[in-house]
């Protein structure tokens, strides 16, 4: 009997992995779930009116195992003099993934097949039969597996405490991607958080030319992510020295800067720096003891973030030209409250380093603070069923879910499962480098290599 392998969520993670595990011998029953209405897309790589734009180059976005400029050559099919160095719509790669998901399943070996399904999955199951998990779907039979893979993707945003009550409040925007289309010149926004979400929402706003609103931004340290460059991804050569040191963070972030210092006295680019402790992250943040992980994250994660997460140089350019135009206005700070004032709300802040309170009015506040990755605090229904089923567990930190090796989900007893697995973006309770394409894709392949090669265990964990 072939082994039915259940994939909940059908973004990148979900595609990916499925178009790995059409590719492989053996036999399997593949059954991909999505809770929306498209495969291969989740909000990442949507559709919008929007032209929003990948914040990594087509030459690095692959998901085709030994084949690096795969996606640059399904570029060119509609622009024949795109560049390896160029930033496509994010649309763009959704139609790739897409396309990518049923070129494997055209050329799947016999045994091998794919179901692809749409309906919300609320509950997983341990059973008794021959196949050890049955996953519960909204106004569905459900569905009996030997392995299940939870590929939800990013969780939403914190409802934070100044949000409270302000849900259905016509000037609160709690999802980025719904803001109205109705916000122009006479009108004023608050982007809560300043990273990627916040410049991608700031581009959206200022489309319109002359009609940008003003845009205030309000986040911890009032950081803007840094930009893109053309620079030598694999320039960096330390011979381990980084790692050697993981017991300080301190001691990292020092060495870190000297290499900095030194490639680019040596002409190089500290993004090739960056992107070298990109490879070590998961090596380096398993080292270091959980004293400095909390360290690093409340004082280096906000400058780490603004240096790893960069953005193309045209969407650099377009904030820097709302911030020089006084469009846009970034400060550091924390928000105390937001007051309705009718169809307003007033904002009540205060800076970074002062006791003063400030207020102002405006027209909309939108809440780009990025996934809230606390299980605790998940909305989720799947999540917090699990959770409540001791199948999943968190970690100290806040971070995600505990993973072992290829995924496994870690219970609340500390056993990892042989048949319940994750892959996405909570990997980096324990991988710390787990949100961008690269790193999920290699993830992806590795479980399915797992799931594909190892044999179906037994009906207990």
């Amino acid at each position: 009997m072939p082994q039915t392998i259940v994939i909940v969520g059908a973004g990148y993670c979900g595609s990916v992995l499925a178009a790995s595990l059409l590719r492989g011998p053996g036999r399997r029953d593949i059954v991909l779930i999505e809770r929306g209405t498209t495969i291969g897309r989740g909000v990442a790589y949507a559709s919008h009116e929007v032209p929003y734009v990948l914040n990594v180059p087509a030459g690095r976005l692959s998901v085709q195992p030994g084949d690096p400029l795969h996606f640059l050559r399904y570029v060119r099919q509609s622009h024949p003099d795109a560049d390896a160095e160029d930033f496509m719509p994010r649309s763009m790669y959704g139609d790739y993934l897409q396309e990518v998901l049923d070129q494997a399943e055209r050329a799947a070996p016999a045994g091998v097949a794919l179901k692809r399904m749409f309906g919300e999955v609320t509950r997983i199951d341990r059973a008794d039969g021959d196949k050890p998990l049955l996953v519960q779907i909204t106004g569905r039979e459900p569905i009996a597996a030997d392995r299940v893979v939870l590929a939800l993707g990013n969780p939403r945003s914190a409802v934070h405490p100044w949000a409270q009550g302000l849900l259905h409040h016509p000037a609160y925007i709690h999802d980025p991607w719904s803001m109205p289309r109705s916000l122009s010149a006479q009108h004023s926004v608050l982007i809560v958080g300043s990273g990627l979400t916040m410049v991608d929402v700031a581009f959206a706003l200022s489309r319109e030319g002359g009609r940008t609103p003003l845009v205030r931004s309000i986040s911890r340290h009032g950081l803007l992510p840094l930009g893109q460059t053309i620079f030598r991804p694999k320039a960096v050569q330390d011979d381990g020295a980084l790692l050697s040191n993981a017991g300080s963070i301190r001691r990292v972030l020092a060495m870190s800067r000297a290499l900095s210092v030194r490639m680019q006295k040596e002409g190089g680019d500290w993004r090739e720096v960056i992107t070298y402790i990109r490879h070590i992250a998961p090596d380096l943040w398993q080292r270091l003891p959980e004293q400095e992980r909390r360290r690093f994250l409340r004082h280096v994660q906000s400058y780490w973030d603004v240096h790893r997460h960069r953005v193309p140089p045209s969407m650099a350019a377009r904030i820097d030209h709302m911030c020089r135009g006084g469009r846009l206005k970034v400060y550091a700070g924390r928000i105390l409250e937001l007051v309705p004032e009718g169809d307003e709300l007033r904002v009540q802040w205060r800076r970074r380093g002062s006791r003063e309170n400030e207020s102002f009015a405006v027209n909309a506040v939108i809440n780009a603070t990025g996934p809230d990755y606390s299980l605790r605090r998940s909305a989720d229904p799947l999540m917090r069923s699990l959770r409540a089923a001791g199948m999943v567990s968190e970690d100290p930190l806040n971070l995600g879910l505990r993973t072992a090796r290829h995924g496994a989900c870690v219970a609340v007893d500390g056993r990892p499962s042989s048949h319940l697995f994750y892959l996405g973006p909570m990997l980096r309770a324990d991988h710390w480098e787990a949100t961008a394409a690269p790193e999920l894709r290699a993830h992806a392949e590795q479980l399915a290599r797992h799931l594909a090669d190892s044999p179906l265990p037994g009906p207990g964990r």
